[in-house]
């Protein structure tokens, strides 16, 4: 299967556990069910569960509703993060994917609720996996879930993002937000699976694979993003434009370098061309 392929046949597959897992519109209170699907079903590229599919792959763990749940549960967090990082408070965004955001949509009140309730429906679902497979190690998984999403994770990325608006960063600055807000996410992404389904030797490579892919891909996202008068903390303002670009194809080498079993990540290797020629640098 090649990978435009594969993309969309999971991506079926994605889309279909999220409906399944998320409480459906006719459900009371219906206004924060409507907003929960509208955010989710908002035309994402399911990358991160994607990510989790082609690691399973990678260390011989079957692609079953496990992976999928895993890979739906990832993807209402990192929605979540999405819907709290347009609210006013934060970045302020009228758009989303062409299409007007929660806050926008609904109201700011129901953005709030709304990533609140994406997040503690993860939760839910990671319960659920739980009785799937008795034996897979739900501790662990739960660890690195909450590394991956707490003040030393996901949040602190966004807190020293808005500490650093309008002020001198350094590289180091805007490494640590890089890590810790996008990263983060993507290296669970990256570990989920072999973590719950206790793949020891696996783990090491995939955590390497999820930090260099996550990096880049916020990289890239800095460079498409930027402009001379931006007030976000930018690796382009740091290292100029040249400089970022190097850092970018440095780190998906990197995220390439990890991946000893060359046949088995077939999908893996394809994910980072995917990303290099999304953001056409």
């Amino acid at each position: 299967m090649n990978l435009t392929d594969y993309i969309k046949h999971h991506t079926k597959k994605l889309n279909d556990t999220l409906d399944s897992a998320l409480p459906k519109e006719g459900v009371s209170p219906h206004t924060i069910h409507s907003a929960m699907r509208y955010s989710v079903f908002n035309g994402g590229k399911r990358l991160r569960p994607l990510i989790t599919i082609a690691a399973a792959e990678y260390t011989g763990i079957p692609v079953d509703r496990i992976v999928y749940s895993l890979g739906a549960m990832i993807e209402m967090v990192h929605t979540y993060s999405l819907v709290h990082d347009d609210l006013p408070a934060m970045d302020n965004d009228d758009i989303r994917r062409g299409k007007p955001t929660v806050h926008r949509m609904f109201n700011e009140a129901i953005a709030i609720l709304t990533g609140d309730a994406l997040l503690t429906q993860a939760f839910e679902l990671m319960g659920t996996i739980g009785t799937y497979k008795k034996n897979g190690d739900l501790t662990a998984l739960l660890n690195e879930f909450t590394g991956a999403l707490g003040s030393k994770g996901l949040v602190g990325g966004q807190v020293v993002d808005l500490e650093k608006k309008d002020v001198r960063v350094s590289e180091k600055d805007i490494l640590f937000i890089h890590r810790n807000k996008t990263a983060a996410l993507i290296t669970f992404a990256a570990i989920a699976a072999p973590v719950f389904f206790k793949k020891q030797r696996s783990i090491a490579d995939m955590r390497t694979y999820g930090q260099a892919l996550g990096m880049a891909f916020q990289t890239g996202d800095d460079i498409v993003d930027y402009t001379d008068d931006a007030h976000e903390a930018s690796i382009v303002s740091v290292l100029g434009i040249d400089g970022a670009k190097d850092l970018f194809y440095g780190y998906i080498e990197q995220a390439k370098k990890a991946l000893r079993q060359k046949e088995e990540a077939l999908y893996l290797i394809g994910i980072c061309d995917w990303i290099k020629k999304g953001f056409n640098l």
